[in-house]
């Protein structure tokens, strides 16, 4: 069966490479400055969830500055230090809720390890990265060089949950980052422990409160971090790191429109299935021929449900490359889980289904969508990343005259306003780096609007296709009320790419 598939993506992917085209490297898209994109820093306890995050997030590093790559504990996953200590002795404010792990230790105190990742992963993903590069770099020119992105990758405070007992290379490069002379925002992601970022502001309060340069440090810290999400372990709040560093600034964690791809969306029999629109998305034959098969190392090195391959250090019951279900209750019971999942029901796949991705930096991806228009639950939008990611597959393996690239809009203004009836006049144009053909559409998406709070279905702009369109406020329409116009730009290529302009119109 697995042969068959794979001859059916190959014939497959042929077909939608169509025909070569001639580009000039201005084409294509332009260098950017990268010191001005988004600033972030990953850590992670690289379980499945997380690898797939850190493959796609290298997959679209062109869209932002990424700062570093620390690989950290949490309470699902963490190395232990040979045995000398268990985790209730390093840590005794644990969130670990093992309770027997199969009858192996009585309670999570005494566990010398749990569900250790595979040390050698990270430093393959690496020269996974490396592989792609020639033919990535050439897609897209801002994608960081492979030299840098090895130069800040770290392994941090991997021996138990919450610990934050020692410095680390991972802590001494996290403290380096936050004391540079970098104030960007530097949005710190905790896709597992936040333990070794807290040992990089214990580290930083340890040397300079007290010192005349403390108040400094201290202002800088709070201007610049981010802390997004509060990690899987309860160091934090027992650090006191809020209390050293009052006004730390919590923000920047978002999956974007990858989000739905997590967990139970491609199970039919699940607790949340995904709408019906998606389901094609999430399954084979799709996921082989857009990106699993007969393409580069990142793309093909994403996990998807029983594929046949063994995640390091997981039980059966955990080890989703192998097995074709989820079964959270089970593992309760077993003493893998938590405890309050013993009644949550099995959750079934099909081979080759995607389960899982904790891609925190998939909300610093820019197609047009704008940040303070209220975009989530759009499954159009999911569609399109979806239709992105196919795309973005082949820049791995081919060159540009080979592959497709993103339209480039041009709009403006794209904010107005207008008294409650008046009509108001949109245009944009947009070029294709490939000369393909672009359609592009006008259309109002209702729940962007406050206007209503969201529920403005029914609104219309007067021709729905072209580069030019009018759009008239509504009589009722409020003083503040904000409505929200797309300008969607799709070309006509083998793999489509989509971007967006989004016109806000305030109700003067």
């Amino acid at each position: 069966m697995k042969r068959i598939l794979a001859i059916c993506a190959a014939v497959l992917f042929l077909a939608a490479c169509g025909g070569q085209k001639n580009l000039s490297p201005d084409q294509l898209a332009a260098k950017v400055d990268k010191s001005q994109q988004p600033r972030v820093l990953i850590t992670t306890d690289l379980e499945v969830d997380d690898m797939n995050g850190l493959l796609l997030s290298l997959l679209y590093a062109d869209h932002y500055d990424i700062a570093g790559i620390v690989w950290t504990a949490g309470m699902f996953h963490f190395s232990g230090d040979g045995g000398l200590h268990t985790l209730g002795q390093v840590t005794p404010h644990f969130r670990c809720n093992a309770q027997h792990c199969e009858h192996r230790v009585k309670t999570a105190a005494d566990l010398t390890e749990y569900r250790p990742v595979d040390p050698t992963w990270l430093g393959r993903v690496l020269d996974y990265y490396e592989a792609d590069y020639k033919f990535l770099s050439q897609n897209n020119p801002n994608y960081p060089t492979p030299d840098y992105i090895r130069s800040i990758t770290k392994v941090g405070n991997i021996e138990f949950e919450g610990d934050y007992r020692f410095e680390t290379e991972g802590s001494r490069f996290i403290e380096q980052i936050i004391l540079d002379d970098d104030m960007r925002p530097l949005t710190i992601q905790h896709w597992g422990g936040i333990n070794t970022t807290v040992r990089a502001l214990y580290s930083i309060y340890e040397r300079y409160h007290g010192t005349p340069e403390w108040d400094a440090v201290l202002a800088k810290v709070v201007a610049k971090v981010r802390i997004g999400g509060s990690g899987e372990d309860y160091c934090r709040a027992d650090s006191k790191i809020d209390e050293m560093f009052p006004g730390l600034q919590n923000g920047g964690y978002g999956f974007g429109f990858f989000s739905y791809g997590s967990f139970f969306s491609a199970s039919k029999n699940g607790p949340r299935p995904a709408a019906e629109e998606l389901q094609p998305y999430l399954h084979a034959p799709w996921n082989l021929e857009a990106f699993k098969l007969n393409h580069g190392k990142l793309t093909s090195e994403i996990w998807l449900m029983a594929e046949g391959r063994a995640i390091y250090g997981e039980p059966i019951i955990y080890n989703y490359g192998l097995i074709d279900y989820m079964d959270w209750g089970e593992s309760a019971r077993q003493g893998w889980g938590p405890e309050n999942l013993k009644t949550y029901p099995r959750a079934d796949y099909e081979p080759y289904s995607w389960a899982f991705c904790q891609f925190g930096c998939a909300g610093f991806i820019d197609i047009g969508l704008r940040s303070d228009v209220n975009n989530r639950g759009n499954n159009h939008y999911t569609i399109v990343m979806w239709e992105e990611l196919a795309a973005r597959a082949d820049w791995t393996i081919m060159e540009p005259k080979d592959c497709n690239h993103a339209p480039v809009i041009t709009a403006g203004p794209l904010d107005l306003t207008a008294a409650a009836g008046e009509t108001v006049s949109l245009s944009g144009s947009a070029k294709d780096p490939d000369g393909d053909k672009l359609t592009a559409t006008w259309y109002v998406p209702a729940s962007a609007c406050t206007y209503k709070e969201g529920k403005a279905e029914g609104l219309e702009v007067s021709s729905g296709t072209g580069w030019k369109t009018s759009f008239t406020v509504p009589s009722d329409a409020k003083t503040g009320d904000k409505l929200v116009v797309n300008l969607e730009v799709r070309d006509e290529a083998g793999r489509p790419m989509t971007r967006f302009a989004q016109y806000v119109i305030t109700v003067s």
